[in-house]
């Protein structure tokens, strides 16, 4: 019984340095690839971990604390931030509006939407295949398995279009649709053998 409740008491650590990670990461000036993925990847250990204790309910008491760590970073970020008149705003552009002058880029947002809305969904859709297998040679019957690519196929998109969004340019975005689609195509045709 310790040894289980050590299960949740870690996944509860790990959600919350998740969470303590992911705001060192977002309170820099420039963008730390590394710090973001250490920050997610402690929240994807706190799911793993607390489901392995108990389940839906296991990531949901984790995500609860994560959430508690995140509601005392933003309450200290608004006592903290300096009240002054004509603060000025941040300097992060997120390039959703061109300056006065700027080109409007509308052939370049258009590509970066069919990368993100289509592309990605139809990679996620071919990655719910393998997902569908890898349930089914774990040991779920067959409508189990086929409920793990329900609800994997929208995990995954979500997933590839943070990732897409996040990339650095054309060239990453089309390298991690490419990884995704031979990853995809490699476990359709190993269903296809089985």
């Amino acid at each position: 019984m310790a040894g289980q409740q050590t299960l949740l008491i870690l996944a509860i650590a790990a959600a919350v340095a998740g969470v303590s990670v992911l705001r060192l990461a977002w309170s820099r000036k420039q963008r730390s690839a590394a710090l973001n993925a250490g920050g997610w990847g402690l929240m994807a250990i706190a799911v793993v971990l607390a489901g392995a204790h108990s389940g839906a309910w296991g990531i949901s008491v984790a995500a609860l604390w994560g959430m508690g760590a995140a509601l005392l970073w933003l309450t200290y970020a608004a006592i903290a931030a300096p009240a002054t008149a004509g603060a000025k705003a941040s300097s992060r552009r997120v390039r959703m509006l061109p300056e006065a002058g700027e080109p409007l880029g509308l052939v370049r947002r258009i590509v970066t939407f069919l990368l993100v809305a289509l592309a990605a969904l139809i990679v996620s859709a071919a990655l719910a295949i393998p997902a569908r297998l890898l349930a089914t040679l774990c040991g779920a019957g067959e409508g189990d398995a086929t409920v793990v690519a329900l609800i994997a196929m929208p995990l995954i998109w979500a997933i590839l279009a943070c990732v897409l969004l996040m990339a650095p340019g054309r060239a990453a975005q089309w390298r991690v649709l490419l990884i995704g689609a031979g990853l995809a195509l490699a476990g359709i045709a190993a269903e296809l053998i089985a």
